[in-house]
C-alpha cells in the first residue's frame, strides 16, 4: 500500500481564505471603533456627572451657592461704593481690606481659583488676574482680563481647589478630564504619575512641566458663565430690541456677582451646567484647531515649549465645542440629567426661537437662545471666529436669561 502523501493548500484557495479574512477584519474594526468610542463616551458621562455632584456638594455646604470663585461683594465692597469700577482696580480694594497683615498675613477669604496643596502644604493664588477670579473676562467693559486673555475665567477651572475636596483632593483626578480630550491628556501623564493633587505650570515657575500662563490646568468639563452671575446680565432682549442694550456688566450692578440659588432655574432641563469644552465627537480634522491664528486671541496661537504667553500644548491647541456642526458634546443639565447636545439641533433651536420673534435677518439683532449683545462678543459669541464650518453656537456659555429664564436646548415634543 503506497502512503497517503498530503496535499498542500493551493494559490487559488490561500487567496480564499486570505480574502475572507480581510472581509472579517473590514467588518469588525469599525465596530470594535464605535464600541470604543462608545465607551469613552460612557466614561465622559460618568465623569461629568460625577463632576456636577461634587459641585452640588458644595453647594449643599455653602448656603445653596453655586461656586463661582468670585466674592459675592466684589462689584459693591462693603457699602456699595465699589459698582462701576473696573473688575481690576475692584479686587485691589478687596484685597487690601481684607488682607490680614503684612507680607506674612493671611487672606481672610481666598476668593479664586485655588491649586491643590502640594506635598509641603504650599499652594499658588493669583490674587491680582481677574481671569482666576471672576466667572468670565469679556472683551470689553469693566469685566476684563489684564492679562488681556479675552473670553477666559473661573467657569473653566471646575477642578480647582474648592471642588477637588470632594474628588479625593485631587485637582488633577481623572474624572476632570474626558478620556477623547487626548491633547490635554498627553500632557497630564506626567501629571497623573505623581498624586495628581498639583501639576506646576508657567504661572507658577518659568519652566514648568505645562506650558500654559495659568495657576492650573482646566478641567474638560467647563461651567456655564451665565449661571454664575446675576440673572439681570444675560437678560433676554424683548422682540425687535437690541440685543446689546440688554446685557448689563457685571461689575456695574452691586450684586452682579450674587448667582441665583440652585434649583431656580426656570428649565432646568433644557439649560446646561457642565460641558465638555472641546470639540470631541464627531472630529473630522486634526486634533489641532486650524484656524486659531484667525483669531483675536493670541494666546491660543501655537508658539511652542517654554512660551509662558501662550496657552497651547507642544504648539498644539484643540477646536471648542461649537466649532463644528457635527459637534456633540456631553453635557449636564441643571436638573441632573447627563446627555450630549447636538451642536447642529441646538443651532436649530436657537434659529427657530429668533424667527418666532421676528429677527433672523439681522444678525446684529438676533435674538434667539444664545445672548448676541456680550461686549466684544456680539455675534461672534465664543470663539466662533475659529469654527471649522459654518457653525453659528454660543449656546452654554451666552445662554439668554442665564439660569433663571435660559435654556440651550427646546424641549422635545
Amino acid at each position: 500500500m503506497e502512503p497517503v502523501r498530503s496535499r498542500g493548500f493551493t494559490l487559488v484557495e490561500l487567496l480564499v481564505v486570505i480574502s475572507i479574512i480581510a472581509l472579517l477584519v473590514g467588518i469588525l474594526l469599525p465596530a470594535i471603533s464605535r464600541a470604543r468610542d462608545n465607551a469613552q463616551i460612557g466614561q465622559s458621562k460618568s465623569n461629568i456627572r460625577n463632576v456636577h455632584t461634587a459641585h452640588n456638594m458644595y453647594s449643599n455646604d455653602n448656603n445653596n451657592d453655586l461656586w463661582t470663585g468670585t466674592p459675592s461683594n466684589l462689584a459693591s465692597g462693603p457699602d456699595g461704593s465699589w459698582s462701576g469700577n473696573t473688575v481690576g482696580n475692584a479686587i485691589n480694594l478687596w484685597r487690601q481690606r481684607y488682607w490680614g497683615g503684612d507680607s506674612g498675613g493671611a487672606w481672610t477669604v481666598l476668593p479664586g481659583v485655588l491649586a491643590c496643596e502640594t506635598g509641603t502644604g504650599g499652594h499658588w493664588f493669583a490674587f491680582d488676574f481677574p481671569c482666576h477670579i471672576v466667572p468670565y473676562c469679556f472683551p470689553q467693559g469693566l469685566t476684563t482680563s489684564l492679562w488681556d486673555f479675552p473670553r477666559v475665567g473661573t467657569f473653566r477651572f471646575t477642578n480647582t481647589r474648592q471642588i477637588a475636596e470632594y474628588m479625593e483632593d485631587k485637582c488633577y483626578h481623572k474624572a476632570f478630564w474626558a478620556p477623547k480630550d487626548r491633547v490635554i491628556t498627553r500632557e497630564l501623564a506626567q501629571c497623573w504619575d505623581e498624586d495628581g493633587t498639583m501639576c506646576e505650570t508657567t504661572a507658577v515657575v518659568g519652566n514648568a512641566p505645562l506650558d500654559i500662563p495659568f495657576l492650573l490646568q482646566p478641567s474638560s468639563y467647563a461651567l456655564s458663565p451665565p449661571n454664575m452671575v446675576n440673572c439681570h446680565v444675560y437678560q433676554i432682549p424683548p422682540d425687535g430690541e437690541n440685543p446689546q442694550d440688554y446685557f448689563t456688566d457685571p461689575m456695574s450692578i452691586p450684586a452682579g456677582f450674587i448667582p441665583p440659588a440652585q434649583g431656580s432655574s426656570k428649565y432646568s432641563s433644557q439649560k446646561t451646567f457642565l460641558m465638555e469644552i472641546h470639540w470631541l465627537q464627531n472630529l473630522t480634522t486634526g486634533e489641532c484647531g486650524a484656524n486659531w491664528g484667525d483669531s483675536s486671541a493670541a494666546y491660543h496661537v501655537a508658539a511652542g515649549d517654554g512660551n509662558d504667553t501662550t496657552w497651547s500644548y507642544d504648539g498644539c491647541y484643540p477646536h471648542y465645542f461649537n466649532a463644528s456642526w457635527r459637534s456633540s458634546p456631553v453635557a449636564s443639565m441643571c436638573d441632573g440629567s447627563v446627555t450630549q447636545v447636538s451642536a447642529e439641533t441646538a443651532e436649530k433651536h436657537d434659529y427657530v426661537v429668533a424667527g418666532q420673534r421676528g429677527n433672523t435677518s439681522d444678525t446684529s439683532q438676533y435674538n434667539g437662545l444664545w445672548h448676541r449683545g456680550v461686549p466684544g462678543d456680539n455675534e461672534n459669541g465664543f470663539f466662533i471666529e475659529c469654527r471649522s464650518d459654518w457653525a453659528q453656537w454660543s449656546g452654554h456659555t451666552h445662554t439668554a436669561g442665564g439660569y433663571c429664564e435660559g435654556r440651550d436646548l427646546l424641549a422635545e415634543n
